[in-house]
């Protein structure tokens, strides 16, 4: 049996990431995750369902939780600075059997949602050419085949496709705010601090219980800026810098979902008819300029949805890397994801991915699954607020490159906003979150008795520094 320390010794092409990358690589990786598009686009109907223009104060409230989130990120990244992303973080932080619930969590997003983006490709595919006959999931097996192949390819490759599918989503964002400029209908001041909503058909004022019903949805919207830590060891700089982007992406993404978000309530000619939609942010940019600017929509969102697709696959093959150089599974699976491909990329990480992500895409509970991924995200991110706190706590002396201003505030502002997000899920969600955690510590109790999880990552300190 080889022992997680000598694969860890093998210093080499099989074993080592390579830093190719620059900041505005990384950057751009984690904007594709962030998809900005797709969540101004689509995600944001969920909440005006929920909140109607209180959308607008629930994102920038979500704003500053997001900020929040990426001062206690940039911390603990400067000290583990390794390309597990948040797994990497709770894993050398917390207690094994909190962080093997979180590392469940963390992992079960990269698995579902690039399904359920393939199969949106589908959708907006079928809109803009209606004379396609062939069915969702052999659309998005073929999506989904693509960008697995991106992703085994060197990291540049992955990190210049979804860079300049960044720039096109940009674009259609600055549509977006265009239409508020041709024809603003609604008043900032208005919808803002006078939210309305629609209730029984018409417009009514958003109650003070609606204003806090709308943050938990609001949550997932601005969300995906710690994907910068996945390529933590492919990214020049140090670990004071990897802590500087991820805060930068995280700003980032707040600053390119929010101002599209409000330019297109303020677009919106009639807010019945907005709020009925089931896409109101179409409904306002068709509103202002056409028709045919549903062609430009569909193209944003299938290049947004491939993005993201594209840049979890890469970015949770890492996480699943690090998994097997931490010894996690059992030795032979440990030793697979360890192990680099020609490209020096876990392309074994990536298949981990694409094999189960096709099955989902023939699995009718996946809508159920979408919406639990909320649930599962809303987890992490308490977990590493957590994180942030039990760190200062039972650490006291260990080097920190970065430190988050105003300790603990950051993190103790997470961990009550993402507990209260949490226990404020419908039941079905709190129940499937039940059963995550239950099989989490069971495969704990299993895996901890087959190998060795001691770190041995100082070597990786080394080269980051």
């Amino acid at each position: 049996m080889e022992s997680q320390e000598s694969l860890k010794n093998e210093n080499n092409d099989e074993h080592t990431l390579k830093r190719n990358l620059h900041s505005w690589h990384v950057l751009g990786l984690s904007m594709a995750d962030v998809s900005p598009t797709m969540a101004v686009l689509l995600l944001t109907a969920g909440v005006f369902s929920v909140g109607g223009t209180f959308a607008i104060g629930s994102n920038l409230i979500l704003a500053v939780i997001v900020v929040m989130i990426a001062f206690t990120l940039g911390e603990l990244s400067s000290m583990y600075p390794f390309s597990g992303g948040m797994y990497s973080l709770v894993s050398n932080v917390l207690p094994k059997p909190l962080s093997w619930i979180a590392m469940f969590n963390f992992l079960i997003q990269g698995i579902i949602l690039p399904a359920s983006f393939a199969l949106g490709i589908a959708d907006f595919l079928r809109d803009l050419i209606p004379g396609i006959h062939v069915s969702n999931q052999v659309v998005a097996l073929i999506t989904l085949t693509l960008a697995m192949i991106i992703a085994i390819m060197r990291v540049e490759l992955g990190a210049w496709v979804t860079f300049t599918m960044v720039i096109v989503e940009v674009g259609v964002l600055v549509t977006v705010i265009i239409s508020a400029f041709i024809n603003p209908h609604q008043s900032f001041m208005n919808v803002t601090f006078h939210p309305v909503m629609l209730k029984d058909g018409h417009l009514g004022p958003v109650t003070f219980g609606i204003m806090i019903a709308t943050l938990a949805p609001a949550f997932n919207v601005i969300n995906g800026y710690d994907a910068v830590l996945g390529f933590s060891e492919e990214m020049k700089g140090g670990p004071r810098a990897l802590a500087k982007t991820v805060i930068m992406a995280a700003v980032l993404a707040a600053v390119l979902i929010i101002i599209p978000l409000i330019a297109g309530v303020i677009a919106a000619p009639d807010l019945e008819k907005f709020f009925s939609s089931n896409a109101p942010i179409v409904y306002s940019v068709k509103q202002a300029l056409g028709p045919q600017a549903g062609a430009l929509i569909n193209i944003g969102a299938i290049i947004a949805l491939f993005n993201a697709a594209l840049s979890m696959f890469m970015y949770f093959s890492r996480v699943f890397y690090a998994t097997g150089r931490d010894n996690i599974w059992t030795p032979a699976f440990n030793k697979a994801l360890f192990k680099l491909n020609k490209h020096r990329v876990p392309a074994v990480g990536v298949m981990v991915l694409f094999i189960p992500s096709i099955v989902f895409l023939f699995v009718s509970q996946l809508n159920w699954l979408i919406i639990f991924a909320g649930t599962v995200i809303t987890v992490v991110y308490f977990f590493i607020g957590l994180a942030g706190i039990w760190s200062r706590i039972n650490n006291k002396t260990a080097e920190r490159p970065y430190k988050m201003p105003l300790w603990p505030l950051p993190s103790l502002i997470v961990v009550l906003f993402t507990g209260f997000a949490f226990v404020t899920q419908e039941t079905q969600y709190l129940i499937g979150e039940i059963i995550l955690a239950t099989a989490s510590l069971i495969c704990y109790a299993f895996f901890s008795r087959t190998n060795n999880s001691a770190k041995v990552n100082d070597k990786v300190v080394t080269d980051a520094k």
